[in-house]
């Protein structure tokens, strides 16, 4: 009788610690799923928050870059509005290449310049040239000079407070001995049109 007991103890003490092995077993093997599951949540939550706050900043952002892909003829004595019809870069979508205009969506300092580059064909120097940058219709910033030579650079530059919807546009103006088709500017980088907000 005595080994009977006995016998029967071992076998309960064996099925007892089989029972605690496998309910150890079940919980590691739950937590390592649920660790490895958890892991490529989290990498994506975390890829996923780092695009909307690039998103965001890309929004919040102002600059554009406008340059002339064509000749244009400026009349003599009138003043003429310089295209700019190839866009290069446009953050926050706020420079219109068609009528070469920028309009900001959010009100701020602005730090605007304007370029342009031109031939004088038949015009007799010294020829005057005042390259001007209008804020709705009116002149903010300016730069006026006298050109001795058959070809120049004229450009201006200025910060300005802008308010959302303004439209800049930039202008020019030539006087002298200038007959008519006589003055082109000339396309490419030497003349653009360009501005960041910085505040």
């Amino acid at each position: 009788m005595t080994k009977l007991i006995v016998r029967k103890s071992i076998v309960k003490k064996r099925s007892v610690t089989f029972k605690k092995t496998k309910t150890i077993s079940a919980s590691i093997v739950t937590k390592f799923t649920s660790k490895k599951k958890c892991a490529p949540k989290r990498a994506v939550k975390c890829i996923s928050c780092k695009r909307f706050v690039r998103k965001n900043a890309v929004k919040g952002a102002s600059a554009f870059r406008a340059i002339a892909n064509q000749g244009q003829t400026v009349p003599p004595g009138m003043i003429v509005q310089v295209l700019f019809q190839n866009e290069d870069f446009d953050v926050n979508n706020e420079y219109n290449p068609l009528t070469s205009t920028f309009r900001p969506r959010k009100s701020g300092i602005y730090s605007l310049m304007a370029a342009v580059t031109f031939a004088l064909m038949n015009a007799t120097p010294p020829v005057n040239a005042e390259l001007i940058i209008r804020v709705n219709g009116m002149s903010q910033i300016s730069d006026f000079e006298v050109f001795s030579t058959t070809a120049g650079v004229i450009d201006a530059s200025g910060i300005l407070r802008l308010n959302a919807g303004d439209n800049v546009q930039v202008f020019i103006v030539f006087s002298g001995f200038v007959p008519e088709g006589s003055v082109v500017i000339l396309s490419g980088i030497g003349t653009r049109f360009e501005g960041a907000r910085i505040r």
